[in-house]
């Protein structure tokens, strides 16, 4: 992804919210000038504003992580940008993936007298599977967000302290 890409997003987003370029660069904040070079591809955002701008949106926060694994955690929204965002049909479409990934897993044989070339290729079929499914969970997390107004931080705050607890 490119510079252009982030900033287009960036753009695209404001324009949704029907913000002006002063507006969203006081929520962010940042100088509007920067906001400016920013939407154009003149400059890259800064990486000390991710958190903020990805507590915007999560198509924004998509944006920024594709760009800063360097795709290692991917923006499907660019992938399939057919893709159907209605709850019900993104459901349908992740546990079809989460079916193919179970029966990839169980494919996927560890014995050392298989062959390490199969088992090298089993391996890899796993981890496109789950590449898949965790892009649609993304972005089925974004929509549920916008279907039914749960607030992201809070939601994550809950998962984390869960987690440390041994709870989920």
């Amino acid at each position: 992804m490119t510079t252009i890409a982030i900033g287009k997003a960036i753009q695209a987003f404001r324009r949704e919210m029907n913000l002006t370029q002063e507006e969203l660069a006081n929520r962010i904040p940042i100088h509007r000038s920067v906001l400016a070079r920013i939407e154009n591809g003149e400059r890259q955002l800064p990486s000390a504003y991710d958190t903020v701008v990805s507590g915007l949106s999560w198509k924004l926060a998509l944006e920024i992580a594709d760009e800063r694994t360097g795709g290692y955690i991917s923006n499907i929204l660019e992938d399939v940008p057919n893709l159907d965002l209605h709850p019900a049909a993104l459901k349908d479409v992740l546990l079809k993936q989460l079916a193919e990934a179970g029966k990839a897993l169980e494919r996927l044989t560890m014995a050392k007298h298989i062959s390490p070339e199969k088992r090298k290729e089993n391996a890899e079929t796993v981890w496109h599977e789950m590449r898949v499914v965790i892009e649609t969970a993304n972005v089925m997390q974004g929509v549920l967000e916008d279907e039914f107004g749960l607030d992201r931080k809070r939601l994550i705050q809950k998962h984390e302290l869960e987690v440390k607890k041994c709870d989920r």
